[in-house]
This record gives structure tokens, C-alpha cells and sequence, in this order.
């Protein structure tokens, strides 16, 4: 697992020009957020006056220390949803995100550094283009770059089983973050203020008895060429809930198989495990406690083992270079490194860790109704880096949130890796012709020695 500096919408959004040429003036977006919550706000109130649905607007805005180049980013997003009743028993929803994002992006200041560098005028010599996407402010070439339906199916309600149908948020597991049964995975660890992404798919529900029941999942990436077929069957037992997972996956011809189990004995308790017999047959597992008090409000405080028996122990092994998590590359003809040879392209199945062995520690205080602290630390048992994030909660309305996160990554022990990158693992040597010495391009100031985020969120 890679920490990227950025929310994944910055991730994905379309490539601007270097840095010096456009420079976004950071009051006009501070002022562009503040009208966008105040409009959305105004939307939103009379969606919920004609009972149309519920969803909410956000204004973020981020700051990265330690990097070169521009040194903030806003986002502002639209999220509504809207449900509505078809004929008996049968439902319609859907959700549209529209999103503006200003400020820093991962790949345009992939192309600042490399141009800056000695590498620059040969890439430029020999005919690599970077893609561009026109609007210099918002980075925006077509509808998709700042709209999306993330939701949108039908729901089938009968009275022996449950049926929908459409792009939908799926998640299996009782681990905390990392789950080795779910079909789908996706780590949030580090972006607290994102819903998890729509898969398309079809999933139909059939319970027996009030706490057990069996699901079946058949879903398609959005290129329509991935799919993956998915069944669970639940059971409460004695108290202890119990879940057995089966999942072939088509992007690599592989199967999963799974047992997930959570109760309580003093404490919380949960152990979850997945089997992958494909070409390269490895396990997963999670297992973890958490115990509340009353302090303060409430207090949680969790402990979790993850293992990733497809991961690395050490940072040469790691299946992609940190420094390049989820940039896009320019379309050359020139002979790369292996590792820089695709571009690393976000998909819903891919893997969430890059090590072997992590810790996950964790504390949850509630103040008051009104003020809450989230705090997270994520220890790489295999190279010795890690990573905090804080996340303070002021509940300012009912309707409005207002929070602060920081993401903070250091070193317990050894020279770097996976959260904290090592020198050479932010260097890198382009052989162009054999009788040339190679060229250097150092891509340290993509990594942030520590992000700080806040947002405020305004919910219909």
C-alpha cells in the first residue's frame, strides 16, 4: 500500500502544464469554495424541502510540506443522491459527484520535475507528449474530468430475497481497513472524507432466520472487461458471527476463498483470512481487538496484525516504486527502467499493500456529542516506516462538519521505504543509447514530508 499525497481525486484528474505557467490565486479559490458550500447548501435545502433525496457538499483544501512545486490543493464536490419508489417494492437511486480540483496534481508535477531536469529536452527531442487536458485553472477537457454517477441501480425487495442491480458500493470484512475476504478492496485509511467507489454489479440477498442470510455478487470493471463473481453465506452462532467467502477473479484468472469471524469476550474481537490458490498462491489475514470505556464520552481504543502473503519484506521487492503511486507517464519511444515502463493506473481490484507484516493502532475519543478525535497509526513491520493520521470532528450543526486531518509519515526503525521513501527509491537512471552515460531524474519533491487537510462538509 502506497500513501499518495493526494485525495484520489487529485489522483485522477487530467494533466495541467508546469507549475510556473499557471499558478491558480489562492484567495479566488479560497472564495470559489466558499460560494460553492453556500450554493450547494441553498440546493440542497430545497432538494429537502420537495423530499428528493439527501447527500452533501464538501470544500476541502490541503497543504504539503517538504515538496517542490505548487504546495496546496483545493477540492470542492457536489454529492447528491436521489431515491425514489418505481412501483411496489421496486426503487431507483442515484448518486452524482461533480467535482472541481485546483492546485497541486501528481502527475503534472511529475512532468515539471522531469522537464526541469537533464531529461527534459531529450524527452522533448524525441517525441514524448504528456497528455493535456486544456483548462489550466480546473484541468477540465470533458464532462467526465468534474462529473460522475457513482451510484445508480434498482433495488427489488420480495419477501424471500433482496435484489439490486447497478453501479454500488460493495465491502465484505470486519477487519478495520484491510480485508482479506472482501472481493472488492479498498483501502481509506488516508482519505477519512471519501465514500467507497460504485462497482457495477449485480448482487441478489436471500436471508434465513433474523441474522443469517446468503449473498451472491456477479460484477465488471468500468472497461467491461474484468469481471468477478463473489458468494457469501453468514451465520450467528453462540453469538459469534460467522462468514464463508468464495470469489473468482477475472483480471488474473484467480479465486478466493475465505472465513471471517467477530465477537465479543470481554473485549471485540475479529480474525479474518483469504486463500488465493491462483499461479502465485498466497494467503491474507486480519486479526485484531478493540475494547470501549467510558472516558470522556466514550472512548475506543483497537489493535490489529494484518499479513499480506503476497507482499515484500523489503523495499527492492516492492511490486511498484513509492514515489510514482498513482501518476501518469508521457508516451515515449525510448528505452525505460522496468518500473517506470506503465503507468500505474488506479483499478477496484487492485491489491492495497505492498509489504508483508503491518500494524494498525488506533484510538476513537468522543469529547462531547459535538467534538470528536480519530487517530490512526499504520506500522510497516517489514521496513520499519509508518504513518499517523489524526482526524479532529467539530460537529458545528446539525447539518454541517468541520474537521482537521493531518497525515504525518516517519521511520521507527531502519533507512525508509513503503510511507517514507528511501533515497534511491526516489532516483532514477534512464538509459537513452548505449554509449551515453545514463541520466538522473530525482523525484523527491513529489513526496510530502507531511500533508494537512481540512474540510467541511454540509449534509442535505
Amino acid at each position: 500500500m502506497t500513501v499518495t499525497p493526494t485525495s484520489r481525486e487529485a489522483t485522477n484528474a487530467s494533466l495541467q502544464g508546469p507549475a510556473d505557467r499557471t499558478r491558480p490565486n489562492a484567495q479566488r479559490t479560497l472564495l470559489a469554495s466558499t460560494a460553492f458550500l453556500l450554493f450547494a447548501s441553498a440546493v440542497s435545502q430545497q432538494a429537502l424541502a420537495r423530499e428528493e433525496g439527501h447527500g452533501f457538499a464538501e470544500a476541502r483544501v490541503s497543504a504539503f510540506t517538504g515538496t517542490t512545486g505548487e504546495s496546496w490543493q483545493a477540492v470542492q464536490r457536489f454529492r447528491p443522491t436521489l431515491n425514489m419508489r418505481i412501483v411496489d417494492r421496486v426503487a431507483l437511486a442515484v448518486t452524482v459527484e461533480a467535482g472541481l480540483m485546483q492546485g497541486r496534481d501528481p502527475t503534472a508535477e511529475l512532468r515539471r520535475t522531469v522537464e526541469e531536469s537533464d531529461l527534459g529536452p531529450l524527452l522533448e527531442a524525441a517525441g514524448c507528449t504528456w497528455p493535456d487536458r486544456g483548462h489550466d485553472l480546473f484541468r477540465i477537457h470533458d464532462a467526465s474530468d468534474y462529473l460522475e454517477v457513482d451510484r445508480l441501480f434498482i433495488d427489488v425487495y420480495q419477501d424471500d430475497f433482496d435484489l439490486r442491480i447497478g453501479r454500488q458500493s460493495l465491502h465484505w470484512g470486519s477487519a478495520r481497513f484491510f480485508n482479506p475476504t472482501d472481493p472488492f478492496p479498498e483501502l481509506l485509511l488516508a482519505e477519512p472524507w471519501r465514500p467507497r467507489r460504485g462497482i457495477n454489479a449485480a448482487r441478489l440477498t436471500v436471508p434465513f432466520g433474523p441474522l443469517n442470510d446468503v449473498m451472491a455478487v456477479a460484477a465488471i470493471d468500468d472497461a467491461l472487461l474484468q469481471p468477478r463473481i463473489a458468494g457469501r453465506a453468514r451465520l450467528n452462532f453462540a453469538g459469534v458471527n460467522l462468514a464463508a467467502v468464495g470469489a473468482w477473479r477475472g483480471d488474473e484468472d484467480d479465486t478466493l476463498v475465505g472465513l471471517d469471524l467477530r465477537g465479543t469476550t470481554v473485549v471485540g474481537w475479529w480474525a479474518e483470512a483469504a486463500l488465493f490458490p491462483g499461479s502465485e498462491p498466497h494467503t491474507e489475514l486480519a486479526v485484531g481487538i478493540d475494547y470501549s470505556f467510558p472516558l470522556f464520552d466514550r472512548t475506543v481504543v483497537l489493535a490489529q496484525y494484518y499479513r499480506n502473503g503476497a507482499g515484500a519484506t523489503r523495499p527492492d521487492e516492492y511490486a511498484r516504486p513509492t514515489a510514482l503511486a498513482g501518476v501518469g507517464l508521457p508516451d515515449c519511444e525510448i528505452n525505460q527502467p522496468d518500473e517506470l515502463a506503465e503507468p500505474f493506473e488506479e483499478s477496484p481490484f487492485a491489491p492495497v499493500s505492498l509489504a508483508r507484516d503491518y500494524l494498525l493502532l488506533g484510538t476513537s475519543f468522543t469529547f462531547s456529542p459535538d467534538w470528536l478525535l480519530d487517530t490512526f497509526m499504520l506500522q510497516n513491520l517489514n521496513d520499519g516506516t509508518a504513518f499517523a493520521i489524526p482526524t479532529l470532528t467539530f460537529i458545528a450543526t446539525g447539518r454541517l462538519d468541520l474537521s482537521l486531518s493531518a497525515q504525518i509519515p516517519f521511520s521507527t526503525w531502519g533507512d525508509g521505504g513503503e510511507f517514507r521513501p528511501r533515497p534511491q527509491d526516489t532516483r532514477f537512471e534512464f538509459d537513452l543509447e548505449p554509449n551515453l552515460d545514463p541520466i538522473e531524474v530525482d523525484l523527491s519533491g513529489l513526496v510530502p514530508s507531511s500533508t494537512i487537510t481540512f474540510w467541511a462538509r454540509f449534509s442535505i
